[in-house]
């Protein structure tokens, strides 16, 4: 069956629902579904909706079902790289489940937000995390903060373990992994031009630790999803087999 995301804080059986212009010609002009058919939609808070299309370019919700929350929260602070590289980082990462991303301006970033694209960029952003989402079904809908100071993005950011991937370290990645499951784990990657010491040494006092992901050097759009997918298969879903969804009630 067809899903979609949809917008609605919440979703319950019974309710009639109008879908935003963009969605109402995808379905009908696009895909040419009629008054009757049955789609689904997810609004992003873990919330799976079976539902009936309507002749008034509404829906009608026929059942509810939950996604748990994650087991382990990964979060992505990402140093803001060149060109199209974000948007792999983004696609990627959202389908490898990554909660949440943060986009921050460093020492040697190339890319930046100029204030003339900003807001058509960060559209762009959100479209694709959004289809991305769609696409593999992930529920829970990752946040994207976009534009962050490294140091406001360090501060704000609680996680029970904190990785800083440093090419200069030697500390291999194995070493600061806990047996038991973190709740939460925040990863930093910097952009092209890597890291400065001087940031390093900001992110340490953070509580971040440097690792080593081994002896190459790995692009920044490259990094992150190597470290997430390790992660999601050691604390994660990667590696259960389960959907995980439940009726709502």
């Amino acid at each position: 069956m067809r899903c979609f995301y949809l917008p609605e804080p919440d979703l319950c059986c019974g309710a009639v629902l109008p879908l935003p212009k963009e969605l109402q010609k995808h379905l009908h002009t696009v895909l040419r579904l009629n008054p009757g058919d049955k789609v689904q939609f997810f609004n992003g808070f873990g919330q799976l909706a079976t539902a009936i299309l309507s002749a008034n370019s509404a829906v009608e919700v026929l059942q509810v079902e939950l996604c748990p929350a994650p087991l382990c929260s990964l979060v992505l602070i990402q140093g803001l790289p060149k060109g199209d590289k974000l948007e792999l980082v983004l696609q990627k990462g959202t389908e490898l489940g990554i909660n949440e991303f943060y986009l921050t301006s460093m020492e040697r970033s190339v890319g930046s937000l100029k204030s003339d694209r900003r807001q058509k960029r960060l559209d762009r952003w959100l479209k694709i995390v959004q289809e991305a989402a769609r696409q593999c079904r992930q529920y829970h809908l990752p946040q994207l903060i976009a534009d962050m100071p490294l140091a406001s993005a360090l501060s704000t950011v609680d996680a029970d373990l904190k990785l800083l991937l440093w090419e200069e370290s030697d500390v291999p990645l194995r070493q600061v992994l806990p047996p038991s499951r973190p709740q939460r784990i925040a990863v930093l990657v910097g952009p092209e031009g890597g890291i400065s010491p001087r940031e390093a040494e900001q992110a340490k006092k953070k509580g971040f630790q440097s690792v080593s992901l081994g002896p190459r050097i790995l692009r920044t759009e490259t990094a992150g999803l190597a470290i997430m997918s390790i992660l999601q298969y050691l604390y994660g879903d990667l590696a259960s087999g389960q959907h995980g969804l439940n009726d709502y009630e």
